[in-house]
């Protein structure tokens, strides 16, 4: 890898943290404005050119069948046997440098 194809690459770290960030403001924002729905206590709200519905749902179940099986002290073959692994992927993180 060149030093031009570098640079190249530091840009596109540089844009795509200025996204994330954009990302997150936008993501806030859409937070406060669907709780200013909610405390309305309206069920549905007309728009100029989209409507609102707003509903309570019940809370998610789940249950932790791991914690269950282990009650039954399954045997290392019987896990390894039922273990499955999924394709690998890539992952990217950004952070902000450090001067």
């Amino acid at each position: 890898m060149n030093e031009s194809n570098l640079a190249m690459l530091g840009g596109i770290v540089d844009k795509l943290a200025l996204i994330k960030a954009q990302i997150a403001d936008l993501k806030l924002t859409e937070t406060q404005l669907k709780q200013d729905l909610i405390d309305s206590g309206f069920a549905s709200i007309d728009g100029t050119l989209n409507r609102a519905a707003i509903s309570e749902c019940d809370g998610k179940t789940s249950v932790d069948w791991k914690k269950i099986a282990e009650k039954f002290s399954p045997s290392r073959q019987l896990v390894t046997a039922n273990t499955t692994v999924g394709d690998p992927y890539f992952t990217v993180r950004v952070s902000a440098r450090k001067s």
